[in-house]
């Protein structure tokens, strides 16, 4: 993380700038300065993008890794697979039954 630079830092800075590096140079100082900053900068994002890849790359191998262990599970026992079969196939009449528009039922209004 960068220190911030408050406006009494920066007129230290400054001045000492003006004293140090002759005053017509100080614009290209000043320039060369920010373009390594910005570089310093996009370094840092690429570091923190690197980083995030990884990171995701690191979900998507524990996503694989639990649909493998989910795989290798056993499948259900025979009579259960027959008794749920069978079920559905219950369920399967009853709505057809329910739902067929040839022969349509009246209502029992005995009731």
């Amino acid at each position: 993380m960068l220190p911030s630079v408050g406006f009494a830092e920066m007129v230290v800075l400054m001045l000492l700038a003006i004293i140090v590096v002759d005053p017509k140079d100080l614009p290209k100082l000043m320039r060369t300065l920010g373009q390594w900053m910005g570089k310093i900068r996009a370094m840092g994002q690429e570091f923190k993008d690197a980083f995030n890849d990884m990171d995701a790359e690191g979900e998507i191998a524990e996503m694989r890794r639990e649909i493998q262990e989910l795989k290798k599970l056993s499948p259900l026992s025979e009579d259960f697979d027959e008794d749920l079969a069978n079920e559905m196939r219950g369920l399967d009449s009853d709505i057809r039954e329910a739902t067929d528009m040839s022969s349509p039922r009246k209502p029992d209004t005995s009731s």
